[in-house]
């Protein structure tokens, strides 16, 4: 390879996207942050090839790039999309220069485009309560579905996080979670849902104990072997059951990551601050935060602030 480098030929090859990742697994970057790299650095190599006829890495320019970008808007991929790709080659072509393989970095100074502000819709009152009443038997699965349901709305997990989520990681009053980043954090947890968490508790470790299977798993949530929840996908198709046998608004995506929503606009309304909420959200940035504020409605507004006028203590 190092031959190859000094003659200037390297030719595009998938190689490189291969060692890359293989970088990104020895720093211990998180499956769900690899796979993302992995699929839209093969999306704009594939491209690549299929626009252009390089011969070498080295005959790639920003403008070619450009171009890229430029394509995935005529086909009328959203703005957050195309921005998670372009992250995706920016950390790809960092390495690529940090290792020599190329001269000069031709995405380090591309912006992102600019993401219109969204509101972010969530579930009402009512469909709240659909989802708290949805699993009444006392079965193991019911159980443990409903502290699903339960968890999510109350401390707006991630699916990834809850799955992680550990007997010994569950206090009196607060969850200790490991996010994205492998950074830890504690979560604050209402009476309610601890009431929930120990009657699951007694009626899985009944379960657990006719099983046969001795390796039962350490994690709090677990499947009907006494292993713990491998994919998302379980947790999804709890919240699709749910959707298809109540009677949820369609215009509503009822899933695990609207509950994170339901959670975080919550918290505004009841008073939570900003800062405090993105700590509890795992938020790397403030800003991320502060979509939840800039998508609350006028009515929402009105009746956070009227709690708080400064002449309401008078």
């Amino acid at each position: 390879l190092n031959s190859i480098r000094k003659e200037g030929f390297f030719v595009l090859s998938t190689e490189f996207i291969e060692e890359f990742i293989l970088d990104c697994r020895i720093r211990n970057l998180s499956s769900r942050t690899i796979e993302t790299y992995e699929i839209n650095i093969n999306l704009f190599w594939r491209w690549l090839n299929q626009a252009y006829k390089f011969q070498k890495i080295s005959d790639i320019r920003k403008i070619h790039c450009k171009s890229f970008i430029l394509s995935m808007m005529e086909r009328g991929y959203k703005e957050t999309y195309i921005n998670t790709i372009l992250k995706a080659l920016k950390a790809f072509y960092y390495y690529l220069f940090s290792e020599d393989y190329i001269e000069v970095n031709v995405v380090i100074d591309m912006k992102l485009l600019k993401e219109p502000i969204t509101v972010i819709d969530t579930f009402n009152d009512e469909e709240v309560k659909m989802l708290l009443s949805y699993f009444k038997k006392s079965d193991f699965l019911s159980m443990r579905n409903k502290l699903i349901v339960y968890i999510l709305l109350d401390t707006g997990l991630r699916c990834s996080e809850l799955r992680s989520v550990k007997d010994t990681h569950v206090y009196d009053n607060y969850l200790s979670v490991c996010g994205k980043g492998n950074k830890w954090r504690v979560i604050p947890i209402s009476r309610q849902l601890q009431k929930e968490i120990l009657k699951y508790r007694r009626v899985r470790d009944n379960y657990i104990q006719k099983l046969n299977n001795k390796a039962i798993d350490d994690t709090l949530l677990l499947t009907q072997k006494g292993k713990n929840i491998s994919t998302n996908a379980t947790i999804e198709i709890i919240f699709r059951e749910i959707a298809s046998n109540t009677r949820m608004r369609k215009t509503i995506r009822c899933s695990p990551h609207t509950c994170r929503h339901w959670f975080a606009k919550t918290s505004i309304k009841n008073g939570q601050d900003i800062y405090t909420l993105s700590k509890i959200l795992g938020h790397s940035n403030i800003k991320i935060t502060q979509r939840y504020l800039e998508s609350m409605s006028s009515d929402e507004i009105i009746e956070k602030g009227l709690l708080t006028t400064p002449l309401s203590i008078f």
